[in-house]
């Protein structure tokens, strides 16, 4: 009696955790299948900002390919338009700083009309 009590006070916490719980808008996420944190504000209807935060182990590619997926995803539908406003870096960007810090992609997002 105990155990089968246990695994349905179990249950109902995974079922908790698992709720579709609204993120806040500006609030810092993460994105287990991709491995990138990110934040998304949403600016007006059918356009949002999207800074995908550079960690030292991400690589730019895996962060542009998150930032179309995302996209994609957001408007769900093709026809968006991404404006990048930082953080592509230049070829030889690498070999004049190797040191150098890689800013966070960030981007506005306009979804096509319905």
């Amino acid at each position: 009696m105990v155990r089968a009590s246990s695994v349905l006070v179990l249950a109902l916490i995974l079922t908790a955790c698992a709720s579709n719980v609204k993120t806040p808008s500006g609030a810092s996420q993460w994105d287990f299948d991709h491995q990138v944190q990110f934040k998304q504000t949403d600016i007006e209807l059918g356009k949002y900002h999207l800074q995908v935060i550079a960690k030292q182990d991400t690589e730019f590619s895996k962060l542009a390919t998150f930032l179309m997926r995302k996209s994609l995803r957001i408007c769900k539908s093709y026809g968006f338009k991404i404006e990048v406003l930082k953080g592509v870096e230049g070829f030889d960007d690498k070999l004049s700083f190797p040191n150098m810090i890689m800013p966070s992609l960030s981007a506005n997002i306009e979804c096509p009309d319905p």
